[in-house]
């Protein structure tokens, strides 16, 4: 493992090996005056000192012959040289020159913004057919084909780092032309971007012998440059970046630092630390940017809804929303596309096409799709955006989403509950007998044993009482109630019926009254185990004179936020356009059960505005849905949804079959099987564990007691998945595994 410092020193001596060129040579010195003045006074100083020894010596042997006077004035004059050789201190000295080059640093930016557009839109028709077409591809062959940085490498010594989420490097050092690549070796440290370049990271210069150097511009380069310059950053860290790199470089011979980038940092640091950091060292910033002066357009899907599964020949909607950046006033066309789910792509097919105007970017903008599918299967949807008037976006990532659509032929059981012949269940009756999806028996509670034979219902089976067993019941996906008389169950029919919303995922929509839900209201605590099943909880106080004062007028049932956004309840007209807003045109209904509160859960998707009617719970609930368990339930307020038909009787009809079809989703992916998987997350990345549950039951319908069970995992390839191949008992709970 490398510290922070080291690798920050071997960028450095990478640099300098390539910048320094030293020379060497001796000298011999003295230890004479700096100053001109203090040499003059120093020859003339020793001028008079030789003139008077010379002189006092040659006064003193006047009376001598000249020999001996020679011989007395040598050893005078040699002192005085051994004196001045003191004197003048000299010393011989080896100096080495060393004269290096300035440095520079370029850091570049590699996050996936420089994978967009190089230029505007407005201007590419004005461009070379070659011109690079990301931001990336630019700084590539203005910095390096264009031979910029051989010209700048004349002068300075350029080392290379990059940044995105961190910064990394040096990558390349290059010198009088020749570029050197750097290895990097990753170590077992932990590469976190606070870090900084050095967390886990050894740099070594590659020798002569390993990689010769090279021109930046030549061909064996390129294409180590387009890897190294390759985005592929989720953040652009830009103030750390240049605030780690301006604490490595900092030194006498830096000439400055030049950032390459398309932006402002998205993350980290801000700029103005990096700013002051650069200004305290004397540090230089050049900052080069790339890419448009201009807001970039950017189209993507920002959602899509659809059925999971429908019935063959059923109609039904897809909603796509989209929005924009810079995409004020855009217009943008919306395609669908269809293919078989798990397919190579081969039979994709564009099945429809719409183009929106984007008013306001911060809105999304919705088309709808309604489509029709015969053939049952699976089936891929994928909508993809794009400018209907060919302006380039700075990425086409973003522009699709996938949904995909199980069509079944099999059809909903459907037990219909009435506890009289009430104008909206006859409504109801016919159109599940009508529908080629539903099978709909029907149990008509003023019906006998000794009349049964005397009565006609539009219905595969008529019944005089409640399913008997458990596995009967489980035969149902959903159950409409109209006003039903629940005291008609035993105590253990209404637990069956419990467990069949709560364990078996049936769904149950109960249609409020004004004969037996008040009694259910009176006394919910006798029947607890279908009142619970309400997710609401039902006024006590009689209605009846409240009801007959709000019947002279009708009020109208609006959706809430939540149910605008439910597709059962985009009801159509004669023209079989479906929308939610046409529960704006709709005169509405005269009366609903009013109701003291709703259960945990409870969402209300729509509402009586009756403003006479109104509580302090505010305004009353018309339709209310809740998760039990694993199924589901549904209140309406009252029954009086026939009235849809003035709209149309297919808006009618849409509404019941939408309305069953949502309460029946839980059953309807589970099945009749007496199995069910459940994963704790439905997409994992690789090495995640994956826990997997199943509930299972017994014939009988009751939960399964093994100690194991065996279970077996298929691949997309077909191939069978090493895992353990037993699901172990869960104590705690019978039937889990």
């Amino acid at each position: 493992m490398t510290a922070p410092d080291e690798t920050s020193a071997a960028g450095r001596t990478t640099a300098e090996t390539m910048a320094i060129e030293t020379q060497t040579f001796r000298t011999t010195e003295f230890d004479l005056p700096e100053s001109a003045a203090g040499l003059l006074l120093l020859l003339g100083g020793l001028c008079l000192l030789f003139y008077l020894t010379i002189r006092t010596s040659l006064k003193d042997s006047r009376f001598l012959r000249t020999l001996p006077r020679t011989v007395l004035l040598i050893p005078r004059l040699l002192v005085l040289c051994c004196l001045l050789f003191i004197l003048l201190n000299p010393q011989s000295r080896t100096q080495l020159s060393r004269t290096e080059k300035s440095r520079v640093g370029l850091l570049i930016d590699t996050s996936l913004s420089m994978k967009w557009p190089a230029v505007d839109a407005a201007a590419e028709n004005s461009t070379a057919a070659k011109a690079p077409t990301s931001r990336a591809e630019l700084v590539q062959q203005q910095l390096i084909s264009s031979g910029l940085l051989t010209e700048l490498s004349q002068t300075h010594v350029v080392s290379v780092y990059t940044f995105d989420e961190t910064l990394r490097g040096p990558w390349a050092v290059v010198s009088d032309g020749e570029v050197r690549f750097v290895d990097e070796q990753e170590s077992t440290a932990d590469l976190s971007p606070a870090a900084g370049p050095a967390a886990g990271t050894r740099v070594t210069l590659q020798n002569e012998q390993q990689t010769a150097a090279a021109a930046p511009e030549s061909p064996q380069s390129v294409e180590r440059w387009r890897r190294m310059l390759q985005p592929d950053g989720g953040e652009t860290r830009l103030g750390e970046a240049v605030y780690q790199l301006t604490g490595q470089l900092a030194g006498r011979t830096l000439a400055g630092v030049v950032v390459v980038t398309d932006g402002r940092g998205n993350a980290g640091l801000d700029t103005e630390a990096a700013r002051l950091r650069a200004q305290r060292t004397e540090t230089r910033l050049i900052a080069t940017g790339v890419g448009s002066l201009k807001p970039q357009l950017n189209l993507w899907v920002s959602g899509m809804q659809s059925p999971l599964d429908v019935h063959q020949g059923d109609p039904f909607d897809i909603s796509v929303s989209l929005q924009g950046a810079a995409a004020t006033g855009q217009t943008a066309l919306i395609r669908l596309f269809q293919q078989t789910a798990g397919s190579d792509g081969s039979d994709r097919r564009q099945v429809a096409e719409q183009t929106v105007d984007v008013a306001d970017e911060s809105i999304p903008v919705t088309a709808r799709f309604t489509q029709t599918l015969t053939v049952p299967g699976r089936y891929d949807f994928t909508a993809r955006v794009e400018s209907a008037n060919g302006v380039t976006e700075m990425t086409l990532e973003d522009n699709e989403r996938r949904r995909t659509v199980e069509v079944t032929d099999q059809k909903m059981r459907v037990l219909v509950i009435s506890s009289g012949p009430m104008r909206d269940y006859q409504f109801v009756r016919n159109t599940l007998y009508r529908h080629s999806g539903v099978e709909s028996d029907v149990w008509l509670q003023t019906v006998q044993d000794d009349n049964a034979d005397m009565v006609s219902q539009e219905s595969r089976k008529l019944l005089t009482k409640f399913p008997a067993t458990e596995a009967e019941l489980f035969e149902y996906d959903v159950i409409v109630a109209f006003d039903p008389d629940w005291n008609r169950l035993t105590a253990e029919q209404q637990r069956f019926l419990n467990r069949w919303v709560s364990e078996h995922a049936g769904g149950l929509i109960v249609v409020a009254g004004e004969i037996f839900t008040p009694r259910l209201a009176e006394n919910s605590d006798a029947a607890r185990d279908v009142s619970v099943l309400y997710p609401v909880l039902l006024s006590r106080q009689p209605p009846a004179a409240q009801q007959s004062a709000r019947a002279e007028e009708a009020w109208p049932v609006l959706p809430t936020a939540e149910g605008r956004v439910a597709e059962f309840l985009k009801i159509a007209d004669d023209s079989g356009n479906s929308d939610i807003d046409l529960w704006k045109s709709f005169r509405g209904v005269y009366r609903s059960y009013p109701i003291r509160g709703l259960r945990d859960g409870a969402v209300v998707l729509l509402q009586f505005d009756n403003p006479r009617a109104r509580t302090e719970l505010g305004i009353p609930p018309f339709l209310v849905s809740q998760f039990y368990g694993a199924g589901r339930s549904v209140f309406l307020g009252s029954a009086e949804t026939w009235r849809l038909r003035e709209i149309s009787p297919q808006g009618h009809q849409r509404f019941w079959t939408g309305l069953i079809r949502e309460a029946g989703q839980g059953r309807r992916s589970r099945g009749r099987a007496r199995g069910l998987l459940l994963l704790d997350r439905t997409e994992a990345n690789p090495g995640q564990l994956v826990t997997i549950r199943a509930q299972l039951l017994n014939a009988q319908l009751q939960p399964l007691v093994v100690p194991d069970a065996a279970i077996t995992i298929t691949g997309p390839d077909g191939q069978t998945v090493q895992t353990p191949d037993r699901l172990t008992a869960d104590s705690r709970s019978g039937g889990q595994y």
